[in-house]
């Protein structure tokens, strides 16, 4: 599934969400709580929904060690 990889903190003043560095947000996610942040605090990734874990909130890609 295509999810939108936060590589930044940014804070949306006019939505009141804030980016944490690694979380995964969806198209929709991304239009409607994130709308006002640039294209450069957002990198394009492939992760199966599977391969993810919500974490106090926020989506995170499962990482095995």
């Amino acid at each position: 599934m295509k999810f939108y990889k936060a590589v930044a903190e940014k804070h949306d003043y006019f939505t009141g969400y804030t980016t944490i560095v690694g979380e995964l947000v969806t198209q929709r996610e991304r239009d409607t709580k994130f709308r006002y942040l640039g294209d450069g605090v957002f990198t394009e990734v492939n992760v199966s929904k599977k391969k993810t874990v919500w974490i106090f909130g926020a989506r995170f890609e499962c990482v095995e060690v």
